[in-house]
């Protein structure tokens, strides 16, 4: 059906919104509940981080044919921030498939976010096919599945109020303030409007002067009560939960997006739970650098710091540090990690697209390295243990894509 060549451009607002919703509504609703996710989509293009100047469309025969979109915001590694041009809804019109269509525009959009100053780019995908674009497994997502004969059978010690789900700034001041120094969480707002299908509901409470101390968000989907998001007080929350999940007579809920090194996490786990873990070779959560030298010099503080902490304290010299597309210098000195001019150094660790997951910390450094085949020269087998160890990241599922 493809007459001509393919015009990619960045999408106008005005311009090109509804038709960008309207083709991703068709592609991701397979013909089922179109107008659900015709609102969902709308959400989330609409009233959230959607990058109108590096997202890219394809336009062919009159109409768009291709889109990837990005949402930008910041993520957390330990202390640091990095940019994250976050990918979502990539869709191809049915009728334009397997021309090579989507590769095209997905460079250019890549090659967009490279030059509007991203650090790192991150995508929820299907299997086998992102790798192409240089995106490698960012981290393995696990759910914790409780019965709700499991939760507390207490009263929740303060009141819970339902709220309209919607972005709030008392929210989010509550949301970073516990998430604080987690990696793979995101720096709100991400969207204005709730990102979420229909059948969520929010819950929060109040301290004696009147204001929001923690909240979580329900959705019900597949059968199961599913909770996102949730800040505050521990066993407050858990019988919270308790109190919703008997309420609406489900047997189990499953807690989703829930950081690892939360203290609610760590209290499930303490708890009677069940892990769902899922790993995928190439799919699911990936992620790649956009620039490997801004990466590392957002993120030098929170090397810094590792190093202070360490038995490698008082090592001082030049690491060189090596994906497949760029190589840069760290220098340490007195405990101080900078990016500097690249210099020879025999300490050296050097990769491929894996090098992304390893400065996020996606898995135990060492499993990294033998997966990615990452080779490491003198100290670097040291020093990468210490400067980027296993983070456990996890982005939350209000800020997905």
């Amino acid at each position: 059906m493809a007459s001509k060549e393919m015009e990619i451009i960045a999408p106008d607002r005005k311009k090109h919104g509804d038709e960008i919703v309207d083709l991703v509504s068709k592609v991701f609703s397979g013909g089922i509940n179109y107008y659900l996710f015709r609102d969902t989509w709308g959400n989330r293009i609409y009233h959230g981080n959607y990058d109108w100047e590096t997202s890219r469309i394809g336009i062919l025969d009159g109409k768009i044919v291709t889109h990837w979109g990005v949402w930008g915001h910041g993520m957390r590694i330990g202390s640091g921030v990095v940019r994250i041009g976050g990918i979502g809804v990539v869709a191809t019109d049915f009728d334009y498939r397997k021309k090579g269509l989507m590769a095209k525009t997905a460079n250019a959009s890549i090659d967009a976010m490279r030059t509007a100053g991203y650090d790192m780019s991150i995508l929820f995908g299907i299997d086998d096919f992102y790798h192409k674009f240089g995106y490698t497994r960012a981290w393995a997502e696990t759910s914790y599945i409780v019965k709700t004969s499991d939760l507390p059978k207490e009263k929740p010690a303060l009141p819970i109020h339902k709220y309209t789900v919607k972005q709030r700034d008392d929210l989010d001041e509550l949301y970073h303030r516990e998430n604080a120094n987690l990696t793979g969480t995101a720096v709100k707002p991400t969207y204005i409007k709730s990102p979420f299908l229909p059948k969520t509901e929010g819950y929060l409470w109040k301290n004696k002067q009147g204001k929001p101390s923690g909240y979580f968000i329900t959705w019900e989907w597949d059968g199961r009560l599913y909770i996102n998001e949730p800040v505050g007080d521990v066993e407050q929350i858990l019988r919270s939960v308790g109190m919703v999940a008997r309420k609406k007579e489900y047997k189990e809920v499953k807690f989703f997006g829930l950081h690892y090194e939360s203290e609610l996490c760590k209290t499930i786990r303490r708890g009677t739970c069940r892990g769902e873990t899922s790993y995928k070779k190439c799919g699911e959560t990936m992620i790649r650098t956009l620039n490997l030298e801004s990466s590392l010099k957002k993120i030098s503080g929170e090397l810094s710091n590792r190093l202070k902490k360490s038995c490698c304290s008082d090592w001082n010299g030049v690491l060189l540090i090596s994906d497949s597309r760029e190589k840069v210098c760290l220098k340490i000195d007195d405990g101080k990690v900078s990016v500097i001019n690249l210099t020879e150094t025999k300490h050296s660790i050097c990769g491929g697209d894996e090098i992304a997951q390893l400065l996020i910390g996606g898995d135990e450094p060492e499993e990294i390295i033998e997966s990615g085949k990452t080779k490491l020269t003198s100290d670097a087998k040291y020093l990468v243990k210490i400067l980027f160890p296993n983070q456990h990241p996890c982005l939350g599922a209000w800020d997905r894509y």
